[in-house]
């Protein structure tokens, strides 16, 4: 008799249907749930759309395939390891940006693993996003973990794919993952008769998401972060070079002609930079009350700014504190106040040093809080106030150790009396920060209970409201001590408050990408300076009209305008991560960009009346403020403000 020969020289056991069904279930499942929670994600955040929805499900799906397909090539117990690790993973990423994008509406890039020291500030806040809905995003997780244990407790010989099946199913799984990027590339060009759309030149982040998933352009931003081998080319400097050769300036006479120069000669410089001050709040009234009834008075005291704009990126508050002491655009990107640190900036305060002004900063958190400590040298601060230079009477915020404003106004008070005069204070609040926490006793608006206002917006408003208490307590303190009369005193807003606050009092800006973004402005000092501005203004004008108002020649080095001079006021709002321009405000013209990025898309309006334009119309302008954004973005990654200063 002939005897059967076995080829198999692994000796494996060979496996059934049964078999095969285990080994392939749980990656195939993992994959499956991967899709539907990026489906999911996009329904829950209010950026899905049906055109999209096919393509997100095959990218999603063929990524998920990426993901937890090589699964596949590892035996038993390796490859729960591998399960765990990646669905742990994937679980904190949904999880990281669902919170966010719930916060700020804005999606995490990788970069912003470097500003995780940072998260306390808003850990508060966290909290109370936190709901049921994270499940989903834990589910992977979760599955994985409960099938680990289950597997563990039995003792069954394992069945491991032979290698010819290997192969098989590596090359199913590449055709899978082929053909799913194809298919959103060919929608691409479909759509717009290109692909090269989808990934450059990005202008809609809630559009990008909705084709590809949030995992996918987390993925792609981390491949650009790590493959970007130069931040400035020769082209970019060549750019800048011919930008600032054709800037034109005021010579030196001319300029101290200019209106109300040299005003507030001498003056101290006291800046209150107010956490989360909405333009929408002031004059507003809730219950009857005034929700800032100081602020309100002190807008009729001095100079309003009623149509003033934040000009901030991913850093916020340290985002303000650069634009307004630098005049120059924040990163889309990056936070400057910690990757441009060390660069070299021609700052307010370095002018008002030079000046023979002393320059202070007065801050109730911690020096290294968005990287102060580092940068403050830099800008010309000779030294700076935290946390630990005040006494915490009543915590107000998160915890104990939460400075209320009232004990940094009062505080501080005792040492702007101790400053050389003439001198540079600015002081930035905090108690009006997310999560808008106030103590029991400190609530004191009367909100109806059967108020429209959801408990952020009201927790916002009581916050708001202690704010202003503090601020009109502090100026009537400087009033009484004599630092009033002496000195010159700007309020203005940081950023927004991200609680719609604005659309619920039902007061839409003209554009609607500008609501969270305006912020008031108030300028108290002489006589003379008094009334209501509207002229549309950012954070980058403040520079110059100080300038002015001192009589001080400002350097060549500002983007912003001499608020009180200025022939051609304007604003322009820049998109988070991409940097692309999505409104522009003139005294005449009102630019709004299209949902796709592309100018021609956009729509041109003339004000007040916004009547329809063609889109030529606002084609200068549009042009202009683009090449502000670049040079400004090219001067900061590049450290080349000596290119412009000359």
């Amino acid at each position: 008799m002939y005897q059967k020969i076995d080829f198999d020289f692994d000796k494996k056991p060979k496996g059934n249907l049964v078999d095969y069904i285990k080994i392939l279930f749980l990656p195939v499942v993992l994959a499956l749930l991967f899709a539907v929670q990026n489906q999911i994600f996009n329904i829950w955040l209010g950026i899905y759309s049906k055109t999209y929805s096919a393509r997100l499900f095959y990218v999603s799906l063929a990524l998920g395939i990426v993901f937890y397909g090589p699964s596949l090539l590892f035996k038993k117990k390796i490859r729960y390891w591998y399960f765990t690790i990646i669905s742990f993973l994937i679980s904190v990423v949904f999880i990281a940006q669902f919170l966010n994008y719930n916060y700020s509406q804005s999606f995490l890039q990788f970069s912003a693993i470097k500003y995780l020291n940072q998260a306390g500030s808003v850990l508060g806040t966290i909290k109370t996003l936190v709901n049921f809905k994270l499940l989903l995003f834990l589910s992977n997780f979760l599955l994985v973990v409960a099938l680990f244990i289950i597997s563990a407790k039995r003792k069954k010989k394992e069945f491991i794919l032979p290698s010819w099946e290997k192969v098989i199913i590596i090359l199913a799984m590449f055709a899978i993952v082929f053909f799913g990027y194809k298919y959103l590339l060919f929608s691409e060009k479909k759509e717009w008769g290109s692909t090269s759309r989808l990934y450059t030149d990005v202008y809609d982040l809630k559009a990008l998401v909705g084709k590809m998933g949030i995992m996918n352009f987390f993925l792609e931003d981390t491949f650009k972060y790590a493959l970007r081998s130069s931040l400035v080319t020769d082209s970019d400097k060549t750019f800048l070079k011919n930008w600032a050769g054709k800037r034109t300036f005021q010579s030196s006479d001319q300029y101290q002609k200019n209106k109300f120069f040299g005003l507030e000669k001498g003056k101290n410089i006291i800046i209150i930079q107010v956490e989360s001050l909405e333009n929408a709040v002031i004059n507003q009234k809730i219950g009857g009350r005034e929700i800032t009834p100081n602020l309100n008075q002190l807008a009729k005291d001095g100079m309003y700014f009623n149509n003033f704009y934040a000009q901030v990126g991913p850093g916020n508050t340290a985002d303000t504190e650069f634009s307004t002491m630098n005049s120059l655009y924040p990163l889309p990107d990056d936070v400057v106040f910690i990757d441009y640190a060390k660069n070299q900036y021609n700052a307010l305060p370095q002018l008002l040093k030079s000046n023979d002004y002393e320059t202070y900063s007065l801050h109730g958190d911690v020096p290294t809080f968005w990287n102060r400590s580092n940068i403050y040298p830099g800008l010309g601060y000779q030294k700076a106030f935290g946390l630990k230079d005040y006494k915490i009477t009543s915590p107000v915020g998160k915890g104990p150790s939460d400075l209320g404003d009232e004990d940094l106004f009062s505080q501080s008070l005792t040492k702007l009396h101790g400053f050389k005069q003439p001198f540079l204070a600015t002081l930035i609040t905090m108690s009006s920060h997310t999560p808008f926490i106030l103590p029991d006793n400190l609530q004191t608006l009367p909100i109806s209970e059967n108020t429209t206002l959801d408990k952020t917006q009201q927790n916002y408003l009581e916050s708001v409201h202690y704010t202003d208490k503090a601020i009109g307590e502090f100026i009537d303190s400087l009033k009484q001590n004599g630092l009033y009369d002496n000195s010159l005193i700007l309020i203005w807003g940081d950023h927004g408050s991200f609680t719609n606050i604005a659309q619920a009092f039902g007061k839409d800006n003209i554009l609607p990408e500008l609501n969270n973004s305006m912020v008031p402005l108030i300028v108290l000092g002489s006589k003379d300076l008094k009334g209501t501005i509207d002229i549309p203004a950012s954070q980058l004008d403040i520079y110059p009209t100080i300038a002015n108002l001192l009589g001080i020649s400002p350097l060549k080095t500002v983007l912003g305008q001499d608020l009180l001079n200025t022939q051609t006021p304007i604003e322009t709002h820049f998109e988070l991560v991409s940097g692309g321009i999505d409104a522009i405000l003139t005294p005449d013209l009102a630019y709004q960009a299209g949902e796709d990025g592309l100018f021609d898309h956009g729509s041109c309006k003339s004000l007040p009346k916004l009547k329809a334009l063609p889109i030529s119309d606002c084609k200068n302008i549009y042009t202009q403020q683009a090449n502000n954004i670049k040079a400004s973005n090219i001067v900061v990654r590049g450290n080349l403000l000596n290119l412009i200063s000359k």
